[in-house]
């Protein structure tokens, strides 16, 4: 008897620790026990060939060395990202739908002026992959060859035009960037498409543009400033901010990608996926592809990179309502 009472008293002390720790142990057992059971769809916000398409069927390519699980990379472009949040908005929060996005989903969602508590709070982010850092471009033939020689020939009473395409994240970092600069004059104008921005800047309708590195590559144009806290592979000799005395700020401002979720999804599939992630970005053939495309790898989880989309929305909102492009009563 006294040994059956005393097997019970065990129980009870074991059962009330499991309780009393809110069953964290049970919880992360449950987080770390969490495997796919069909495929997962990865919902790119772009159509195929565009960066974040490439960039996911490359993730997959190298997650396969490190999961037998399935996954299925899907386009549904239209409406700057919108169709593809909402597609992935309708869908259940199980863990086998992942949204791939950047800044300008979030620029449609507040360009729209629809509701942030839905189309922004209503996903989880994930795990941000990369930096993809903007710079500041001029043609290849421009007079112009350092930053400080443009921001001088505004001084001198020259306005400083930039092509940016559809108001959106490169828009909102050309305000931020020569918005803080005192003493030049300048002008955001904004296009339809990157083509038709880029056709202005070489076509000498504009003088200068934000753009990204990569952007060198496609075009004929060379970069007076890279606005990223380390040096870009191939543009080692550009400056950053920091290093032309401006705040510093200013190099942590980029053109990220990364993946979400629908709120609600499971925390064991999100733990699982984390951890996938994270030895994608340490594999060297993603680091080295990375390279090629000079872009930064990120390993931000979902407080790091939920900061990101939350500066994102606020900056944006903020441009946008200065240039008149929203009501002035929109909130976030």
């Amino acid at each position: 008897m006294k040994k059956a009472l005393l097997i019970l008293a065990v129980l009870i002390v074991a059962m009330t620790t499991v309780f009393a720790n809110g069953g964290s142990e049970a919880a992360s057992s449950a987080a770390a026990a969490w495997e796919p059971k069909q495929p997962i769809t990865i919902m790119n916000h772009v159509a195929v060939g565009g960066a974040m398409d490439l960039y996911s069927r490359k993730w997959v390519e190298i997650a396969a060395k490190y999961t037998p699980a399935t996954f299925v990379v899907d386009n549904n472009a239209g409406a700057g990202g919108l169709t593809a949040g909402e597609w992935v908005l309708n869908q259940e929060a199980d863990g086998y739908t992942v949204f791939a996005l950047a800044p300008t989903y979030l620029d449609a969602v507040i360009q729209a002026e629809l509701d942030c508590k839905e189309y922004v709070d209503g996903f989880q982010y994930v795990y941000n992959l990369m930096a993809d850092p903007y710079c500041v471009l001029v043609p290849s033939s421009s007079q112009f060859n350092t930053f400080q020689e443009l921001i001088d020939w505004s001084k001198k009473g020259n306005l400083i035009t930039l092509s940016e395409p559809n108001y959106g994240a490169k828009y909102i970092d050309a305000v931020q960037v020569f918005g803080s600069i005192p003493g030049i004059t300048y002008k955001a104008i904004s296009y339809e498409s990157a083509k038709n921005n880029f056709a202005a800047l070489l076509g000498g309708q504009t003088v200068a543009s934000v753009g990204n590195p990569g952007d060198t590559k496609k075009y004929d144009v060379k970069a007076l400033v890279v606005g990223n806290p380390t040096k870009v592979p191939g543009l080692e000799n550009v400056p950053n901010y920091k290093e032309l005395g401006m705040d510093p700020a200013l190099d942590n401002i980029s053109m990220w990608r990364g993946y979400a979720v629908k709120a609600g999804t499971p925390a064991g599939m999100i733990k699982w996926f984390q951890d996938l992630c994270d030895k994608v970005a340490a594999d060297q053939e993603w680091i080295d592809y990375m390279t090629q495309n000079k872009l930064t790898v990120l390993t931000d989880k979902t407080e790091a990179f939920t900061k990101t989309v939350e500066n994102e929305v606020v900056s944006t909102i903020e441009v946008l309502k200065s240039v008149d492009q929203i009501s002035s009563d929109y909130k976030r």
